[in-house]
């Protein structure tokens, strides 16, 4: 007699939750941004921080239509930054 089991009476094999670190913040390295022509991405070196006081560095890599929205936009917080410190509020 040989004895088959059922699929719905196998119990799955699973493996341990896998923990992910929460990212508190990227910080920007100052090392130089690279941008490549021929594949369009420019490379910002970073440090990614995580809440549990581990760290990795890495590259920020963004597509050309990325990078020129984060100069617009880094450039509208360096203006603030300037408005604020002439008004002594920095």
């Amino acid at each position: 007699m040989t004895h088959s089991t059922a699929a719905s009476e196998v119990t799955p094999v699973t493996s341990a939750p896998v923990f992910t670190p929460m990212v508190a913040q990227v910080v920007p390295l100052r090392r130089d941004t690279a941008y490549a022509p021929k594949t369009g991405v420019a490379r910002m070196p970073v440090e990614v921080q995580f809440r549990d006081g581990t760290t990795v560095r890495t590259d920020l890599v963004m597509s050309g239509s990325q990078l020129y929205a984060a100069n617009i936009q880094t450039g509208r917080a360096v203006e603030a930054r300037e408005s604020a410190r002439a008004l002594g509020q920095d």
